[in-house]
């Protein structure tokens, strides 16, 4: 997971997991990935410079950008919500 959150800089840590516990209540709520994700601009400056309404684009981007392999991000989110959602 430390390759995600390092990307968005000081949005990971325990901040990181509070995002990730958001982005599952907003799932389960119904909302889209890019609703979801522009509420979350509000609230993280960096994520602004991102188009918002191509997120497999931009976040493929962000891991060239980084030197991370997109794969290997998906893998890790997987891993991660996965888990949490009601089976």
């Amino acid at each position: 997971m430390n390759s995600l959150l390092n990307m968005f800089g000081n949005t990971g840590g325990a901040n990181g997991s509070a995002i990730l516990m958001q982005a599952v209540g907003a799932a389960m709520r119904g909302e889209s990935p890019q609703q979801f994700m522009k509420k979350l601009a509000n609230q993280h400056p960096q994520l602004k410079k991102m188009n918002l309404d191509d997120l497999m684009g931009s976040a493929q981007q962000l891991c060239q950008q980084n030197g991370v392999d997109v794969n290997e991000v998906k893998q890790q989110l997987d891993g991660v919500i996965d888990p949490m959602l009601p089976k």
